[in-house]
């Protein structure tokens, strides 16, 4: 069981756990609500999967792939920047989100 030292992990990791540690289960579980409550980071993970499994299948290059990666995190970001706004509409923040899709599967 992986510990740090002086604190014990047994109390907050579920029932058997023994390979993860608090602060990685903590980690995951915030990018999961993260991932479910914001739409742009949705489509993100939506998309990276479908890359991904291209690179699984040969069907893309490693090189290909970390170009798309790098290139949709940054789309990523920007279609967030613009969303920080608290004056946004949902016609606006409709279109950032159909861009952001349109961007992220164009290969």
């Amino acid at each position: 069981m992986r510990r740090a030292i002086g604190r014990s992990t047994a109390s907050a990791s579920p029932p058997g756990e023994t390979e993860r540690t608090c602060r990685e289960m903590g980690a995951r579980a915030v990018f999961e609500k993260k991932i479910q409550d914001e739409e742009a980071w949705k489509i993100y993970k939506r998309a990276y999967k479908k890359y991904y499994a291209r690179l699984m299948k040969d069907t893309m290059t490693q090189e290909e792939f970390k170009t798309w990666a790098d290139d949709a995190a940054a789309e990523r970001d920007k279609a967030l920047r613009q969303l920080q706004g608290d004056t946004i509409s949902e016609i606006l923040t409709a279109e950032i989100f159909s861009e952001l899709r349109e961007r992220l599967n164009r290969k």
